[in-house]
């Protein structure tokens, strides 16, 4: 986080944020980032780890739901995310001599229930897209590296040009890290936190569906075709 600061100009990340700090900035993206990072290697790596044991195939036998295996998943990654950022949070906290605080824990949780709503959806998708794809790691490292490129996880969206930015607000996860740093931290956000927040309901609860239903569809496709347990 420290390396990253210093390729901002100086004055653009303490403007955009306001009050708070460089660090602050830093902080919170690492934190959405390690939420993020839950959909690629906690869903999507999980189901091409069973893929390569060739375990896969049995497990999609047993006389439960496959998105319900998903599910499991995903909560046994969610507690890890919580004890990392927890202990992360301490370390800076007594080492750093660093304060970590929530200025709004009750937009926090609210925006932080948003984002995990999404990173399950977009999960799902990853997911699906591993019984089609099987070069994981070059897609997951890639679309690591586009969303902390284009959604301003360390750094503001003002730094970026026009079209980039453009193409950056199509982007769901872009508001969920704008309004993570906004609950968190206080800084500005992107749009009116009263446009921003339900927007970032409803981009939580479309991407959900989608992945929902993408994961239905391949996972049925590559039954028929007999590319479940294929690697």
């Amino acid at each position: 986080m420290g390396v990253a600061a210093n390729f901002v100009q100086k004055g653009t990340v303490t403007a955009t944020l306001g009050s708070t700090s460089t660090f602050s900035f830093f902080y919170w993206g690492f934190v959405f980032l390690i939420v993020f990072s839950t959909s690629i290697w906690g869903i999507g790596q999980y189901i091409r780890t069973e893929q390569l044991q060739g375990t896969l195939e049995q497990l999609f036998l047993a006389p439960v739901s496959r998105v319900t295996i998903i599910f499991g998943r995903f909560a046994r990654t969610f507690f890890t995310d919580l004890a990392i950022i927890g202990y992360t949070a301490l370390l800076i906290g007594l080492l750093g001599r660093q304060p970590i605080f929530i200025i709004n824990p009750l937009m926090f949780a609210l925006v932080f229930a948003f984002l995990e709503l999404a990173v399950l959806g977009f999960g799902l998708i990853f997911a699906g897209i591993t019984f089609r794809i099987k070069s994981f790691n070059i897609l997951a490292n890639l679309t690591q590296f586009l969303v902390i490129g284009l959604c301003g996880v360390f750094f503001p969206l003002t730094i970026l040009p026009t079209p980039v930015r453009l193409v950056s607000l199509g982007i769901p996860f872009t508001y969920f890290a704008d309004l993570l740093r906004y609950a968190a931290a206080g800084s500005s956000t992107i749009l009116s936190p009263v446009i921003e927040l339900p927007l970032a309901f409803g981009l939580a609860i479309v991407t959900f569906l989608v992945g929902l239903a993408f994961f239905k569809v391949t996972e049925k496709s590559a039954q028929q075709r007999g590319l479940v347990g294929t690697h």
